[in-house]
């Protein structure tokens, strides 16, 4: 049975040790001593590591409630700014992510499992909200919501393995002026009920 003070010291260990030393650092047994407890204890807390990272990535990376902020935040104006709003906290999020989680990609136990309801879908939350401004009038109801948030996504995921690949540099523009570029191109599938 997890211990929670037990449970934090790890989750604090490991979230330290991605910040100082990467994701290749983030091996149980260095988890473990860091918090000043041993590996059993890391797989009696989680289970196993797949359950520690996704833990660690919803409760201590500030990526996860920044895009989480940006799709539910206010419309201002058109819905131009939030759409460049949510791409660029999408992209800051899948770029933290993609190191932590490529090395369980594929593994079949993560498939079908409990662990599915711990990830973050970021997708459902954006189609959940491209339908709420469908039943507002701000978009078209013929808009396929569910596309729309894969096509955008899917825009901010692609940019995250480059610069997770490549480095920044390899874009040859910041975060900001893809979003705006991005955007613009796909404006037009996001057209209003107007």
């Amino acid at each position: 049975m997890a211990r929670p003070r037990v449970r934090e010291k790890i989750l604090d260990a490991a979230y330290s040790l991605l910040q100082s030393e990467g994701a290749s650092a983030m091996t149980t047994r260095h988890i473990a001593v860091c918090a000043g407890t041993t590996e059993a204890s890391v797989f009696n807390n989680f289970g196993d590591k797949a359950r520690l990272l996704y833990a660690l990535i919803g409760e201590r990376l500030p990526e996860v409630q920044a895009v989480k902020s940006a799709i539910n935040a206010e419309l201002q104006g058109d819905i131009t700014v939030w759409l460049q709003s949510v791409y660029e906290h999408a992209e800051l999020f899948y770029s933290a992510i993609i190191p932590l989680t490529a090395p369980l990609w594929g593994r079949e136990q993560l498939v079908d499992s409990a662990m599915a309801s711990e990830r973050h879908p970021l997708h459902g939350l954006v189609m959940a909200r491209l339908l709420e401004f469908q039943r507002d009038g701000i978009l078209a109801p013929r808009l396929d919501a569910k596309v729309l948030a894969i096509i955008l996504l899917g825009a901010a995921l692609h940019s995250s393995f480059n610069v997770v690949a490549h480095g920044s540099v390899a874009l040859n523009d910041k975060v900001a002026e893809r979003s705006e570029r991005i955007v613009a191109s796909l404006l037009p599938l996001f057209a209003t009920a107007n």
